[in-house]
């Protein structure tokens, strides 16, 4: 049985102790850091399933630590705890990166909830298959070596920045995408981007992945960006 590794980063060291025991109990390796600077050291020298993150810390917010952790390319799941339960403040952690949120005080019950949940989310999906350049999901099957993406084995024509928005997508389904993160994506790829790039190529791709009938399966979530269901 494979024990998953969470990151707690909360600066109440009672809290810490509590949520630390409580979830070892349910045979979680629970591991901590007392501030926004030691979260993106520990999670530099080791791999997270799950970063339970305080927001209101001293030194560097939460926000920032996310922000931190997304722009060095960490893709596990990222649960925000914030005493905070204004829309703004979930709908800024969610588009910045984050999977979900509880708000503080909470129930042990509930963040174990919430944990398993997150994890279920961002499991890799027995339709999504990854062997060396192939990345095959909901009939799509991508080789990065050639270049080529094909659709029930027929080859697609898709442009440099639909093939990289692809991509992206494959590698990180059933989780929600900022526009921000997006176009972050492609400007590390050297593309130039502007406000309604996002939107016009994923309005592109669309039309050339998507079923004759049915729902998209890249999904719009209102407020928060897009996701691949897979």
């Amino acid at each position: 049985m494979t024990i998953m590794r969470l990151l707690l980063v909360e600066d109440d060291k009672d809290l810490c102790e509590f949520v630390q025991e409580g979830l070892s109990r349910e045979g979680f390796a629970v591991d901590i850091a007392g501030d926004g600077q030691e979260a993106l050291d520990l999670t530099a020298e080791r791999g997270y399933d799950v970063i339970i993150l305080d927001v209101m810390m001293p030194k560097m917010n939460g926000f920032v630590v996310l922000k931190t952790l997304r722009a060095r390319g960490h893709h596990g799941a990222v649960l925000l705890a914030t005493c905070k339960g204004q829309e703004k403040d979930k709908l800024e952690g969610l588009n910045n990166g984050a999977d979900d949120y509880i708000v503080k005080p909470f129930l042990l019950t509930e963040l174990v909830a919430r944990i398993r949940a997150v994890l279920r989310r961002t499991a890799a999906p027995a339709s999504k298959t990854i062997h060396g350049s192939i990345i095959k999901a909901n009939g799509l099957e991508m080789d990065l070596m050639k270049r080529e993406v094909k659709k029930a084995g027929k080859p697609l024509t898709l442009t440099k920045k639909e093939f990289e928005l692809l991509e992206y997508f494959l590698r990180h389904p059933n989780q929600v995408l900022s526009q921000e993160v997006l176009m972050q994506h492609l400007t590390k790829a050297n593309f130039d981007t502007q406000t309604n790039t996002i939107e016009v190529h994923i309005k592109n791709l669309r039309k050339k992945i998507d079923p004759k009938s049915g729902q998209s399966l890249i999904r719009t979530v209102r407020g928060c960006g897009y996701s691949l269901d897979a």
